[in-house]
């Protein structure tokens, strides 16, 4: 074989490597919107796609209790995780949710004495403190393989994805309907991203920022919890 042969055949191994869907990453960026455009923080974005996608990694998922709050106030898990609450405040709290994807109580508790709680149904978990009304968080279970939360400007961006079709869904704690929306997204070899504005509706207000105390709040003021 010629020098000018086996040049031609790297030449076509190196751009059939270059070009094969394994090696091919591409981003998708997620914008949430209220019902006026407005960016939205704290909406839940999941991403399911190809048989090539690995599902992302995650660390061991904890809700803790710092100045009467819970952080995060939004969090997503994959279903059938065991979530830790760990008390950081010098009083007691007993964390609860009434929701039927998950209803527990836990004792009043400081520290870390509580059991971590384990999740074994897809949703969203309204959770609340029995002893301070204000204290309410949310925790999403999902099965997708890759999930974010939106930032301050609205956005969650999924990094070096394969190509392929992707579905994105995404639904926010404080909406007002109770459905999500979701989007179809093809990633191929000619694109090198998408991105994909998505309005949840309208939403009500920060519940953390409620001052008036209210019976079951995670029942009443919160359509997840029906």
């Amino acid at each position: 074989m010629s020098l000018r042969q086996i040049t031609v055949s790297l030449l076509v191994l190196m751009t059939a490597f270059l070009l094969s869907p394994a090696t091919i990453a591409a981003d998708i960026t997620v914008y949430a919107t209220g019902e006026r455009g407005a960016p939205l923080a704290h909406a839940i974005v999941s991403l399911s796609g190809p048989d090539s996608l690995t599902p992302m990694q995650t660390d061991r998922p904890e809700m803790a209790q710092i100045r009467t709050q819970f952080e995060p106030h939004v969090l997503v898990v994959r279903r059938d995780s065991s979530v830790a609450f760990p008390n950081l405040d010098s009083t007691r709290h007993q964390v609860y949710s009434f929701s039927r994807v998950k209803r527990f109580v836990t004792r009043l508790y400081a520290g870390r004495e509580a059991e971590p709680v384990e999740f074994e149904r897809v949703g969203l978990v309204p959770i609340g403190c029995h002893i301070h009304d204000r204290m309410q968080a949310f925790i999403y279970v999902t099965d997708a393989p890759m999930f974010g939360i939106t930032d301050a400007s609205g956005k969650v961006i999924f990094k070096d994805l394969p190509v392929g079709d992707y579905e994105i869904e995404a639904l926010h704690p404080w909406q007002k309907k109770t459905a999500s929306q979701k989007r179809s997204v093809r990633l191929i070899i000619r694109e090198r991203g998408a991105t994909e504005r998505i309005n949840l509706g309208e939403i009500g207000p920060d519940p953390r920022v409620s001052q008036r105390p209210v019976s079951n709040p995670l029942i009443r003021s919160n359509p997840f919890a029906r």
